[in-house]
């Protein structure tokens, strides 16, 4: 593998970056917020989840329109979002303005999680896929230790401009640096070569794939490419997804990226401050929530040496067994109020390690692979539309839960959830570990018995 393949990849994952921070970055300023716009239970819920909402149109639409326009130009506009995000939050005079650019940043959001995965799917080497496609999961999860150092330097930050009643706008506008990174960054990286193949654009994807393959295997790729695509007609309409030859892997993506909400890991970065104040640990909640992204990005890198020499299925199977236990356990704690202790921490910063080396790592990585070149766009933007409406159900229904049936209930709840995914993962979940991107429609067809949908 080229260095030029690992900085092409890399740059598509800042997207991810400003995915982490701005999803997270939320955490440090509800209670400011709560506060200086007097929210209750449900608008705080609504606040979170506006950028959760914002992102089930963006993932909709963003692979249809990469499908159309390239994955390139739709991740410049996915910068330019963010940048519009980042200034209305740090402006935003009213909580109704507030929610309407945690909106756009959402929009944004959604466009990311679905483009740097496809972009990243479409110019890695099978063998490395895995670890390259890791890195929108890195990303992000740098994204989210960033703003939760942002968060804890500017809430220390006393000075004549940033005050206890106004620090949460800079917490906020603080993603316009790297959103402006973003941008010019991208001016720099080529068109997916598979995507300009589609469109017939041969030569250029030849020159593409020449610098991010060695010549050889660079002329073979192209004509992998092309036998795959030749096999059908070029337009593919969106219903087609749903046709009988895809709708089997389009059922196991969609489902898969729905769930993967469901294991509860954004309550924690979301809602890290209020789960904190519950506990009598003593000590900055803010502080506290920073460890927690430094736990996050340990295991990310662990995550890297396993997911192309374990596989996505035993990681994704090991992952919810543990996560679900230690659910459980929380649950445990809070409902006999043992929480006069760092167990509580330990369990979670646990939980947190289980999610990044498995559900955490795979997520990306397998709903940008598991579908054919014809319908990638499409099929993974469906799959991740579904998953960012899980992700606004868990978002806003969190607080609630928290506060009308209690921690303990609340987290009983989310470890039985996670102990049922080992069902699902066994049974539909199939292996893509070291497959080529050409040939996984067959492997699933084979590995997957119909009998089975």
């Amino acid at each position: 593998m080229k260095f030029y393949t690992i900085i092409i990849s890399a740059v598509a994952a800042l997207g991810g970056l400003l995915f982490g921070f701005d999803t997270a970055v939320i955490a440090g300023t509800l209670q400011t917020l709560r506060h200086y716009f007097e929210l209750s239970d449900a608008e705080i819920g609504g606040l979170v989840a506006a950028a959760s909402i914002g992102c089930i149109p963006g993932a909709f639409f963003a692979g249809r329109l990469s499908d159309y326009f390239g994955r390139k130009k739709m991740m410049l506009v996915t910068a330019l979002l963010y940048v519009v995000a980042a200034l209305g939050c740090g402006i935003a005079g009213s909580f109704s303005e507030l929610v309407i650019y945690r909106f756009i940043g959402g929009l944004a959001i959604g466009m990311a999680s679905a483009l740097a995965p496809i972009y990243i799917s479409e110019i890695a080497p099978a063998g490395v896929r895995g670890r390259l496609g890791m890195l929108q999961q890195l990303a992000i999860v740098l994204g989210i230790l960033v703003s939760f150092i942002s968060n804890y330097l500017i809430a220390n930050t006393a000075s004549e401009l940033i005050t206890a009643d106004n620090q949460w706008r800079y917490m906020l506008a603080a993603a316009l640096i790297p959103s402006v990174v973003f941008f010019f960054l991208l001016l720099f990286v080529p068109e997916s070569p598979r995507w300009l193949i589609l469109k017939d654009r041969v030569q250029q994807a030849r020159r593409i794939f020449g610098r991010i393959y060695f010549a050889a295997a660079a002329d073979a790729e192209v004509e992998i490419v092309q036998a795959d695509i030749s096999k059908a007609a070029r337009k593919v309409k969106f219903s087609e997804i749903f046709s009988p030859r895809y709708r089997k892997v389009v059922f196991i993506g969609f489902v898969f990226a729905a769930i993967a909400q469901l294991t509860g890991i954004n309550i924690i970065f979301y809602y890290a401050p209020l789960i904190f104040e519950k506990t009598h640990m003593g000590g900055s909640v803010l502080f506290q929530t920073l460890l927690t992204g430094i736990v996050n990005l340990i295991f990310t890198l662990v995550a890297f040496a396993l997911i192309d020499r374990v596989g996505r299925k035993k990681l994704l199977l090991g992952g919810s067994a543990v996560m679900g236990c230690c659910m459980l356990v929380i649950g445990w704690l809070f409902y006999r109020e043992n929480l006069d202790n760092y167990f509580v921490l330990i369990t979670i910063f646990i939980y947190i390690g289980a999610f990044a080396c498995t559900w955490g790592a795979v997520l990306w990585v397998y709903v940008a692979e598991i579908f054919p070149n014809r319908i990638r766009g499409s099929a993974t933007s469906f799959a991740i539309f579904g998953n960012w409406v899980s992700n606004a159900i868990v978002s806003y229904t969190f607080p609630i839960m928290l506060s009308g049936l209690g921690a303990a209930a609340t987290f009983f709840a989310y470890g039985l959830i996670n102990a049922g995914m080992i069902l699902f993962v066994s049974r539909y979940i199939f292996e893509t570990k070291g497959v080529a991107l050409e040939s996984i429609e067959e492997h699933y067809i084979r590995t997957t018995p119909v009998s089975n949908l």
